[in-house]
Protein backbone atom coordinates (compact mmCIF):
# COMPACT_ATOMS: atom_id res chain seq x y z
CA UNK A 1 0.00 0.00 0.00
CA UNK A 2 1.23 3.42 -0.90
CA UNK A 3 0.94 6.13 2.09
CA UNK A 4 2.34 9.31 2.70
CA UNK A 5 2.72 10.89 6.15
CA UNK A 6 1.64 14.83 6.39
CA UNK A 7 0.49 16.27 9.46
CA UNK A 8 -1.99 14.90 11.75
CA UNK A 9 -2.05 11.71 9.58
CA UNK A 10 -1.47 9.77 6.69
CA UNK A 11 -2.60 9.70 2.71
CA UNK A 12 -3.39 5.98 1.18
CA UNK A 13 -4.54 4.98 -2.10
CA UNK A 14 -8.00 3.95 -2.80
CA UNK A 15 -10.09 2.40 -5.61
CA UNK A 16 -12.02 4.65 -7.61
CA UNK A 17 -15.89 4.44 -7.35
CA UNK A 18 -17.09 4.35 -11.08
CA UNK A 19 -21.05 4.73 -10.98
CA UNK A 20 -22.49 1.46 -12.54
CA UNK A 21 -24.47 3.20 -15.35
CA UNK A 22 -21.01 4.22 -16.56
CA UNK A 23 -20.04 0.96 -16.07
CA UNK A 24 -22.23 -0.17 -18.89
CA UNK A 25 -20.64 2.26 -21.35
CA UNK A 26 -17.34 1.09 -20.97
CA UNK A 27 -16.31 -1.06 -24.22
CA UNK A 28 -15.77 -4.85 -23.77
CA UNK A 29 -12.67 -6.36 -24.04
CA UNK A 30 -13.20 -7.51 -27.33
CA UNK A 31 -13.37 -4.64 -29.13
CA UNK A 32 -9.50 -3.83 -27.79
CA UNK A 33 -8.54 -7.33 -28.37
CA UNK A 34 -10.10 -7.57 -32.32
CA UNK A 35 -8.14 -4.08 -33.03
CA UNK A 36 -5.09 -5.90 -31.84
CA UNK A 37 -5.45 -8.13 -34.36
CA UNK A 38 -4.87 -5.14 -37.04
CA UNK A 39 -1.46 -4.82 -35.51
CA UNK A 40 -0.42 -8.70 -35.59
CA UNK A 41 2.99 -9.09 -37.64
CA UNK A 42 1.24 -11.87 -39.62
CA UNK A 43 -1.34 -9.22 -40.82
CA UNK A 44 0.87 -5.66 -39.99
CA UNK A 45 1.11 -5.64 -44.06
CA UNK A 46 -2.46 -7.11 -45.09
CA UNK A 47 -4.49 -5.36 -47.21
CA UNK A 48 -7.76 -4.17 -45.24
CA UNK A 49 -9.79 -7.00 -46.69
CA UNK A 50 -7.97 -9.21 -45.19
CA UNK A 51 -8.04 -7.58 -41.82
CA UNK A 52 -11.52 -6.66 -42.01
CA UNK A 53 -12.08 -10.93 -42.41
CA UNK A 54 -10.10 -11.85 -39.42
CA UNK A 55 -11.88 -9.30 -37.65
CA UNK A 56 -15.19 -10.21 -38.97
CA UNK A 57 -14.27 -13.87 -37.91
CA UNK A 58 -13.62 -13.04 -34.20
CA UNK A 59 -16.68 -11.19 -33.74
CA UNK A 60 -18.75 -13.71 -35.40
CA UNK A 61 -21.14 -13.76 -32.18
CA UNK A 62 -19.99 -11.08 -30.49
CA UNK A 63 -23.18 -8.92 -28.78
CA UNK A 64 -23.53 -5.75 -27.42
CA UNK A 65 -26.28 -3.71 -25.97
CA UNK A 66 -25.31 0.30 -26.34
CA UNK A 67 -26.91 2.37 -29.32
CA UNK A 68 -25.34 4.92 -30.88
CA UNK A 69 -28.15 7.66 -31.93
CA UNK A 70 -25.68 9.94 -33.98
CA UNK A 71 -25.41 9.57 -37.73
CA UNK A 72 -22.92 7.52 -39.46
CA UNK A 73 -21.17 7.84 -42.58
CA UNK A 74 -18.23 5.76 -44.00
CA UNK A 75 -17.72 4.63 -47.61
CA UNK A 76 -16.77 1.44 -47.82
CA UNK A 77 -16.87 0.66 -44.34
CA UNK A 78 -14.86 -2.00 -41.88
CA UNK A 79 -14.58 -2.20 -38.33
CA UNK A 80 -10.91 -0.36 -38.65
CA UNK A 81 -12.46 2.81 -40.03
CA UNK A 82 -15.41 2.81 -37.10
CA UNK A 83 -14.57 4.69 -34.10
CA UNK A 84 -15.71 2.20 -30.97
CA UNK A 85 -18.85 4.34 -29.97
CA UNK A 86 -19.84 3.64 -33.67
CA UNK A 87 -18.62 -0.02 -33.45
CA UNK A 88 -20.86 -0.39 -30.21
CA UNK A 89 -23.77 1.10 -32.04
CA UNK A 90 -23.42 -1.54 -35.05
CA UNK A 91 -23.14 -4.61 -32.79
CA UNK A 92 -26.23 -3.68 -31.04
CA UNK A 93 -28.25 -3.04 -34.42
CA UNK A 94 -26.84 -6.72 -35.32
CA UNK A 95 -27.87 -8.15 -32.73
CA UNK A 96 -31.05 -6.92 -32.61
CA UNK A 97 -31.66 -8.25 -36.30
CA UNK A 98 -30.13 -11.34 -35.12
CA UNK A 99 -32.84 -11.53 -32.39
CA UNK A 100 -35.47 -10.73 -34.91
CA UNK A 101 -35.62 -7.39 -34.76
CA UNK A 102 -35.17 -5.58 -37.75
CA UNK A 103 -34.93 -1.80 -37.77
CA UNK A 104 -33.83 0.58 -40.17
CA UNK A 105 -30.46 1.97 -39.51
CA UNK A 106 -27.54 4.03 -41.13
CA UNK A 107 -26.32 2.85 -45.17
CA UNK A 108 -22.78 2.12 -42.97
CA UNK A 109 -24.21 -0.40 -40.95
CA UNK A 110 -26.57 -2.03 -43.37
CA UNK A 111 -23.83 -2.15 -45.82
CA UNK A 112 -20.73 -3.59 -43.12
CA UNK A 113 -23.72 -6.41 -42.46
CA UNK A 114 -23.60 -7.46 -46.52
CA UNK A 115 -20.02 -7.16 -46.11
CA UNK A 116 -20.06 -9.97 -43.08
CA UNK A 117 -22.82 -12.25 -45.10
CA UNK A 118 -20.57 -12.37 -47.89
CA UNK A 119 -17.87 -13.74 -46.07
CA UNK A 120 -20.70 -16.22 -44.50
CA UNK A 121 -20.12 -14.81 -40.66
CA UNK A 122 -22.89 -16.45 -38.74
CA UNK A 123 -23.42 -18.67 -41.11
CA UNK A 124 -22.83 -22.67 -40.72
CA UNK A 125 -23.12 -23.63 -44.45
CA UNK A 126 -23.20 -22.14 -48.13
CA UNK A 127 -26.69 -22.54 -48.45
CA UNK A 128 -27.88 -20.74 -45.40
CA UNK A 129 -25.28 -17.70 -45.60
CA UNK A 130 -27.09 -17.24 -48.95
CA UNK A 131 -30.35 -17.63 -47.67
CA UNK A 132 -29.63 -14.87 -44.80
CA UNK A 133 -28.12 -12.33 -47.86
CA UNK A 134 -31.54 -13.32 -50.03
CA UNK A 135 -33.67 -12.41 -46.35
CA UNK A 136 -31.75 -9.56 -45.93
CA UNK A 137 -31.89 -7.68 -49.27
CA UNK A 138 -35.62 -8.43 -49.59
CA UNK A 139 -36.56 -7.68 -45.88
CA UNK A 140 -33.92 -4.41 -45.75
CA UNK A 141 -34.38 -3.40 -49.05
CA UNK A 142 -37.81 -2.74 -48.21
CA UNK A 143 -36.73 -0.08 -45.47
CA UNK A 144 -33.94 1.11 -47.56
CA UNK A 145 -33.64 0.32 -51.28
CA UNK A 146 -30.60 1.91 -51.85
CA UNK A 147 -29.34 -1.46 -50.91
CA UNK A 148 -30.68 -3.32 -53.66
CA UNK A 149 -28.65 -2.69 -56.88
CA UNK A 150 -25.59 -3.98 -55.04
CA UNK A 151 -27.02 -6.40 -53.07
CA UNK A 152 -29.24 -8.58 -55.64
CA UNK A 153 -25.17 -8.85 -57.52
CA UNK A 154 -23.48 -10.05 -54.94
CA UNK A 155 -26.43 -12.46 -54.30
CA UNK A 156 -25.59 -13.98 -57.89
CA UNK A 157 -21.52 -13.58 -57.04
CA UNK A 158 -22.25 -15.82 -53.92
CA UNK A 159 -23.86 -18.39 -55.91
CA UNK A 160 -21.27 -18.39 -57.95
CA UNK A 161 -18.11 -17.87 -55.79
CA UNK A 162 -19.38 -20.72 -53.11
CA UNK A 163 -21.06 -22.98 -55.82
CA UNK A 164 -24.50 -23.27 -54.69
CA UNK A 165 -27.10 -24.59 -56.90
CA UNK A 166 -28.57 -21.72 -59.27
CA UNK A 167 -31.90 -22.65 -58.22
CA UNK A 168 -31.75 -21.13 -55.43
CA UNK A 169 -30.79 -17.77 -57.36
CA UNK A 170 -33.50 -18.11 -59.40
CA UNK A 171 -35.18 -14.84 -58.84
CA UNK A 172 -31.71 -12.82 -59.44
CA UNK A 173 -31.27 -13.96 -63.01
CA UNK A 174 -33.39 -14.58 -65.88
CA UNK A 175 -33.81 -18.52 -65.75
CA UNK A 176 -37.04 -18.51 -68.10
CA UNK A 177 -34.83 -16.40 -70.65
CA UNK A 178 -32.11 -18.47 -70.88
CA UNK A 179 -34.49 -21.68 -70.97
CA UNK A 180 -36.64 -20.26 -73.88
CA UNK A 181 -33.49 -19.20 -75.80
CA UNK A 182 -31.60 -23.08 -75.41
CA UNK A 183 -34.99 -24.61 -76.75
CA UNK A 184 -34.66 -22.51 -79.47
CA UNK A 185 -31.14 -23.36 -79.92
CA UNK A 186 -32.73 -27.18 -80.18
CA UNK A 187 -35.77 -26.67 -81.96
CA UNK A 188 -36.01 -29.87 -84.05
CA UNK A 189 -36.12 -31.95 -80.28
CA UNK A 190 -38.21 -29.73 -79.05
CA UNK A 191 -42.02 -30.59 -79.32
CA UNK A 192 -44.35 -28.16 -79.93
CA UNK A 193 -45.81 -27.79 -76.40
CA UNK A 194 -42.23 -26.79 -75.55
CA UNK A 195 -41.19 -24.95 -78.74
CA UNK A 196 -44.03 -22.74 -78.92
CA UNK A 197 -44.36 -21.26 -75.23
CA UNK A 198 -40.38 -20.49 -76.08
CA UNK A 199 -41.10 -18.33 -78.82
CA UNK A 200 -43.33 -16.09 -77.41
CA UNK A 201 -41.08 -15.84 -74.53
CA UNK A 202 -38.79 -14.43 -76.90
CA UNK A 203 -41.24 -12.58 -79.47
CA UNK A 204 -41.65 -8.70 -79.22
CA UNK A 205 -45.11 -9.43 -81.06
CA UNK A 206 -47.53 -10.56 -78.52
CA UNK A 207 -49.43 -13.29 -80.17
CA UNK A 208 -51.26 -14.15 -77.52
CA UNK A 209 -53.55 -11.00 -77.59
CA UNK A 210 -54.28 -11.15 -81.19
CA UNK A 211 -57.48 -12.49 -82.43
CA UNK A 212 -56.18 -14.59 -84.86
CA UNK A 213 -54.90 -16.36 -82.49
CA UNK A 214 -57.99 -16.61 -80.10
CA UNK A 215 -60.02 -17.90 -83.19
CA UNK A 216 -57.25 -20.22 -84.50
CA UNK A 217 -55.03 -21.30 -81.69
CA UNK A 218 -53.96 -24.95 -83.08
CA UNK A 219 -53.68 -23.64 -86.23
CA UNK A 220 -51.15 -20.58 -84.94
CA UNK A 221 -49.21 -22.89 -83.36
CA UNK A 222 -48.51 -25.70 -85.43
CA UNK A 223 -47.53 -22.65 -88.42
CA UNK A 224 -45.52 -20.96 -85.77
CA UNK A 225 -43.79 -23.49 -84.61
CA UNK A 226 -43.40 -25.72 -88.02
CA UNK A 227 -42.48 -22.24 -89.61
CA UNK A 228 -39.44 -21.78 -87.01
CA UNK A 229 -38.43 -25.14 -87.28
CA UNK A 230 -38.10 -24.40 -91.16
CA UNK A 231 -36.24 -20.71 -90.98
CA UNK A 232 -33.75 -22.62 -88.47
CA UNK A 233 -32.98 -25.37 -90.69
CA UNK A 234 -32.76 -23.11 -93.51
CA UNK A 235 -30.85 -20.54 -91.90
CA UNK A 236 -28.09 -23.16 -90.55
CA UNK A 237 -27.80 -24.80 -93.96
CA UNK A 238 -27.00 -21.47 -95.40
CA UNK A 239 -25.01 -19.69 -92.40
CA UNK A 240 -23.58 -23.18 -90.49
CA UNK A 241 -25.22 -21.93 -87.34
CA UNK A 242 -28.61 -22.14 -85.48
CA UNK A 243 -30.78 -18.88 -86.32
CA UNK A 244 -30.88 -17.97 -82.67
CA UNK A 245 -27.39 -16.99 -83.33
CA UNK A 246 -28.49 -14.17 -85.78
CA UNK A 247 -31.76 -13.14 -83.05
CA UNK A 248 -29.04 -12.98 -80.56
CA UNK A 249 -26.07 -12.03 -82.25
CA UNK A 250 -23.89 -10.37 -79.85
CA UNK A 251 -22.59 -13.16 -77.12
CA UNK A 252 -20.77 -11.68 -74.51
CA UNK A 253 -17.49 -12.65 -73.50
CA UNK A 254 -15.68 -10.25 -70.47
CA UNK A 255 -13.46 -10.26 -67.35
CA UNK A 256 -15.53 -10.70 -64.44
CA UNK A 257 -14.73 -10.01 -60.57
CA UNK A 258 -16.72 -11.50 -58.12
CA UNK A 259 -18.27 -9.07 -55.57
CA UNK A 260 -17.22 -6.11 -56.94
CA UNK A 261 -17.64 -2.77 -55.30
CA UNK A 262 -17.48 -4.48 -51.89
CA UNK A 263 -15.22 -4.76 -49.64
CA UNK A 264 -14.32 -8.83 -49.46
CA UNK A 265 -11.09 -10.90 -48.70
CA UNK A 266 -10.70 -13.30 -51.46
CA UNK A 267 -9.73 -16.41 -49.20
CA UNK A 268 -10.70 -18.76 -51.82
CA UNK A 269 -8.26 -20.17 -55.10
CA UNK A 270 -9.61 -21.64 -57.73
CA UNK A 271 -7.26 -23.55 -60.50
CA UNK A 272 -10.06 -24.79 -62.95
CA UNK A 273 -13.25 -23.49 -61.91
CA UNK A 274 -16.74 -23.38 -64.10
CA UNK A 275 -20.40 -22.42 -62.65
CA UNK A 276 -23.59 -22.53 -64.99
CA UNK A 277 -26.34 -20.40 -64.07
CA UNK A 278 -27.79 -21.85 -67.16
CA UNK A 279 -27.04 -22.91 -70.37
CA UNK A 280 -26.91 -19.19 -71.83
CA UNK A 281 -24.48 -17.71 -69.14
CA UNK A 282 -21.53 -19.28 -67.73
CA UNK A 283 -18.28 -18.42 -65.21
CA UNK A 284 -14.65 -19.17 -65.43
CA UNK A 285 -12.07 -18.94 -63.23
CA UNK A 286 -8.57 -20.29 -64.31
CA UNK A 287 -5.98 -19.39 -62.05
CA UNK A 288 -7.67 -17.17 -60.14
CA UNK A 289 -9.07 -14.90 -63.14
CA UNK A 290 -12.44 -14.57 -63.54
CA UNK A 291 -14.52 -14.43 -66.57
CA UNK A 292 -18.26 -14.56 -67.62
CA UNK A 293 -19.30 -15.85 -70.64
CA UNK A 294 -23.69 -15.45 -72.07
CA UNK A 295 -25.22 -15.78 -74.98
CA UNK A 296 -26.64 -12.49 -75.93
CA UNK A 297 -25.90 -8.87 -74.42
CA UNK A 298 -29.33 -8.54 -73.01
CA UNK A 299 -32.32 -10.60 -72.06
CA UNK A 300 -34.52 -8.70 -74.56
CA UNK A 301 -37.37 -10.26 -76.38
CA UNK A 302 -36.37 -9.51 -80.19
CA UNK A 303 -37.85 -7.88 -82.75
CA UNK A 304 -36.90 -9.93 -85.67
CA UNK A 305 -38.44 -13.07 -84.06
CA UNK A 306 -41.54 -10.84 -83.39
CA UNK A 307 -41.53 -10.41 -87.31
CA UNK A 308 -41.40 -13.76 -88.34
CA UNK A 309 -44.63 -14.14 -85.70
CA UNK A 310 -46.43 -11.44 -86.61
CA UNK A 311 -46.34 -12.63 -90.76
CA UNK A 312 -47.47 -15.90 -88.89
CA UNK A 313 -50.43 -14.47 -87.08
CA UNK A 314 -51.52 -12.52 -90.58
CA UNK A 315 -51.23 -15.53 -93.25
CA UNK A 316 -53.11 -17.50 -90.81
CA UNK A 317 -55.79 -15.02 -90.86
CA UNK A 318 -55.49 -14.76 -94.41
CA UNK A 319 -55.83 -17.94 -94.95
CA UNK A 320 -58.48 -18.96 -92.77
CA UNK A 321 -60.34 -15.51 -93.06
CA UNK A 322 -60.12 -13.88 -90.12
CA UNK A 323 -62.41 -10.70 -90.35
CA UNK A 324 -60.02 -8.80 -89.05
CA UNK A 325 -56.50 -9.30 -91.61
CA UNK A 326 -53.23 -7.79 -90.66
CA UNK A 327 -51.24 -5.70 -93.29
CA UNK A 328 -48.04 -7.14 -94.31
CA UNK A 329 -45.40 -5.69 -92.33
CA UNK A 330 -41.13 -6.50 -92.65
CA UNK A 331 -40.89 -9.98 -92.43
CA UNK A 332 -38.55 -11.16 -95.13
CA UNK A 333 -39.64 -13.38 -98.29
CA UNK A 334 -37.80 -16.10 -97.10
CA UNK A 335 -40.40 -16.07 -93.87
CA UNK A 336 -43.37 -15.91 -96.18
CA UNK A 337 -42.41 -18.89 -98.26
CA UNK A 338 -41.82 -21.16 -95.81
CA UNK A 339 -44.93 -20.26 -93.28
CA UNK A 340 -47.15 -20.17 -96.79
CA UNK A 341 -45.80 -23.37 -97.29
CA UNK A 342 -46.72 -24.80 -94.53
CA UNK A 343 -50.13 -23.34 -93.57
CA UNK A 344 -50.98 -24.82 -96.83
CA UNK A 345 -49.90 -28.47 -95.49
CA UNK A 346 -51.34 -27.78 -92.50
CA UNK A 347 -54.72 -27.10 -94.58
CA UNK A 348 -54.32 -30.04 -96.86
CA UNK A 349 -53.69 -32.46 -94.18
CA UNK A 350 -56.84 -31.50 -92.31
CA UNK A 351 -59.05 -31.09 -94.89
CA UNK A 352 -61.50 -33.85 -94.68
CA UNK A 353 -62.36 -35.12 -97.98
CA UNK A 354 -65.87 -36.82 -98.90
CA UNK A 355 -66.69 -38.49 -103.13
CA UNK A 356 -70.67 -38.23 -103.82
CA UNK A 357 -71.84 -40.06 -106.73
CA UNK A 358 -73.48 -36.80 -108.24
CA UNK A 359 -75.63 -39.46 -110.81
CA UNK A 360 -77.55 -40.79 -108.37
CA UNK A 361 -78.50 -37.68 -106.51
CA UNK A 362 -81.36 -36.68 -108.32
CA UNK A 363 -83.00 -40.02 -107.54
CA UNK A 364 -82.09 -39.79 -103.65
CA UNK A 365 -84.10 -36.28 -103.64
CA UNK A 366 -86.68 -37.67 -105.12
CA UNK A 367 -87.95 -40.72 -103.14
CA UNK A 368 -86.96 -38.19 -100.18
CA UNK A 369 -89.44 -36.22 -101.06
CA UNK A 370 -92.16 -38.59 -101.91
CA UNK A 371 -91.87 -40.54 -98.62
CA UNK A 372 -92.18 -36.67 -96.92
CA UNK A 373 -95.71 -35.87 -98.80
CA UNK A 374 -96.95 -38.98 -97.39
CA UNK A 375 -96.57 -38.48 -93.95
CA UNK A 376 -97.22 -34.61 -93.88
CA UNK A 377 -100.72 -33.61 -93.46
CA UNK A 378 -102.31 -31.23 -95.72
CA UNK A 379 -102.12 -28.12 -93.34
CA UNK A 380 -98.15 -28.94 -92.87
CA UNK A 381 -98.37 -29.17 -96.75
CA UNK A 382 -98.77 -25.53 -96.95
CA UNK A 383 -95.13 -23.79 -97.10
CA UNK A 384 -95.16 -20.05 -95.98
CA UNK A 385 -93.44 -18.32 -98.63
CA UNK A 386 -89.91 -17.13 -97.00
CA UNK A 387 -89.75 -13.05 -97.08
CA UNK A 388 -87.07 -11.52 -99.07
CA UNK A 389 -83.77 -11.72 -97.94
CA UNK A 390 -82.10 -8.53 -96.38
CA UNK A 391 -78.65 -7.27 -98.26
CA UNK A 392 -75.75 -8.40 -97.33
CA UNK A 393 -73.74 -5.75 -95.23
CA UNK A 394 -70.45 -5.39 -96.23
CA UNK A 395 -66.73 -4.34 -94.87
CA UNK A 396 -65.50 -3.83 -92.02
CA UNK A 397 -68.18 -1.55 -90.31
CA UNK A 398 -70.60 -4.52 -90.28
CA UNK A 399 -68.01 -6.04 -87.45
CA UNK A 400 -67.86 -2.55 -85.62
CA UNK A 401 -69.96 -2.39 -82.12
CA UNK A 402 -69.01 0.73 -81.39
CA UNK A 403 -71.15 3.97 -82.94
CA UNK A 404 -71.66 7.64 -82.21
CA UNK A 405 -69.27 9.63 -80.44
CA UNK A 406 -67.26 6.02 -79.31
CA UNK A 407 -66.97 5.22 -83.15
CA UNK A 408 -65.22 8.97 -83.97
CA UNK A 409 -62.84 9.01 -80.86
CA UNK A 410 -61.42 5.83 -81.91
CA UNK A 411 -61.23 6.70 -85.47
CA UNK A 412 -59.19 10.14 -84.62
CA UNK A 413 -56.77 7.86 -82.36
CA UNK A 414 -56.52 5.33 -85.60
CA UNK A 415 -56.35 7.74 -88.52
CA UNK A 416 -55.91 11.06 -87.03
CA UNK A 417 -57.38 14.35 -86.59
CA UNK A 418 -58.01 16.61 -84.19
CA UNK A 419 -59.22 15.26 -81.14
CA UNK A 420 -59.54 18.21 -78.83
CA UNK A 421 -61.56 20.06 -81.01
CA UNK A 422 -63.81 16.69 -81.50
CA UNK A 423 -63.87 16.70 -77.77
CA UNK A 424 -64.67 20.44 -76.82
CA UNK A 425 -67.96 20.35 -79.39
CA UNK A 426 -69.44 17.57 -78.09
CA UNK A 427 -68.30 18.35 -74.49
CA UNK A 428 -66.87 15.34 -73.87
CA UNK A 429 -64.55 13.51 -71.59
CA UNK A 430 -61.35 11.73 -73.26
CA UNK A 431 -61.27 9.66 -70.23
CA UNK A 432 -64.85 8.26 -69.96
CA UNK A 433 -65.06 7.91 -73.83
CA UNK A 434 -61.83 5.51 -73.15
CA UNK A 435 -63.98 3.82 -70.50
CA UNK A 436 -67.16 3.11 -72.39
CA UNK A 437 -64.93 1.47 -75.34
CA UNK A 438 -62.80 -0.31 -73.38
CA UNK A 439 -65.32 -2.00 -71.90
CA UNK A 440 -67.50 -2.27 -75.32
CA UNK A 441 -64.59 -4.04 -76.99
CA UNK A 442 -63.38 -6.23 -74.03
CA UNK A 443 -65.27 -9.57 -74.86
CA UNK A 444 -63.28 -8.49 -78.44
CA UNK A 445 -59.83 -8.05 -76.54
CA UNK A 446 -60.05 -9.39 -73.41
CA UNK A 447 -58.04 -6.43 -72.63
CA UNK A 448 -57.74 -2.55 -72.66
CA UNK A 449 -56.87 -1.10 -75.84
CA UNK A 450 -56.82 2.68 -74.82
CA UNK A 451 -54.04 3.87 -72.20
CA UNK A 452 -53.16 7.48 -70.79
CA UNK A 453 -49.82 8.68 -71.10
CA UNK A 454 -50.41 11.38 -68.74
CA UNK A 455 -54.04 12.82 -69.76
CA UNK A 456 -53.53 11.41 -73.67
CA UNK A 457 -55.30 8.85 -75.05
CA UNK A 458 -53.03 6.23 -76.91
CA UNK A 459 -54.15 2.95 -77.93
CA UNK A 460 -52.13 -0.54 -77.56
CA UNK A 461 -49.74 -0.83 -79.70
CA UNK A 462 -50.09 -4.45 -80.39
CA UNK A 463 -54.47 -3.83 -81.13
CA UNK A 464 -53.90 -1.00 -83.87
CA UNK A 465 -54.07 -3.65 -86.85
CA UNK A 466 -56.88 -5.17 -85.31
CA UNK A 467 -58.67 -2.13 -84.82
CA UNK A 468 -58.09 -0.83 -88.18
CA UNK A 469 -59.68 -4.31 -89.47
CA UNK A 470 -62.43 -3.36 -87.31
CA UNK A 471 -63.20 0.53 -87.30
CA UNK A 472 -63.80 1.98 -90.91
CA UNK A 473 -61.28 4.75 -91.38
Amino acid sequence: MRWMKYRGGYYEDEPIQIPPERVRLLPPKEYRAMRALAAEPALSHSNETRIFYRQAKYMEYFEDDCPYRQGVLHYYPTYQSLTTPELRGYFTWRTGLRHGTLEKTSLTYAYLYLYELLHQIGSKTKEEGLERLIWFCDAYGELDPRILHYARLWIVDYAVYYDVSPEMIRDFTHPDFDEALDILSRCDEADDEALFPAILRLSSYRLERSKGYRQYPEELTRAVCTGYRKLNDWYARRYDRPYTRRLYNKPISMWYIPFHSAVFYHQKRFDHYEYRVSPAQRYYCDNDQWRMEQDYAAPERSQELGVFVRAADRLVREAYGVKAPLKPGTETKTMVKLLTETIAEQKKASAVRVKFDLRKLSGIRKRSDAVGQRLMTEEERYVEPEPPAAPEERGPASDCILSGNELRFMQILLYGGDLQRFLSQGHLMASLLAETVNERLYDEFADTVIEFDGNTPVLVADYVDDLKGMIPS
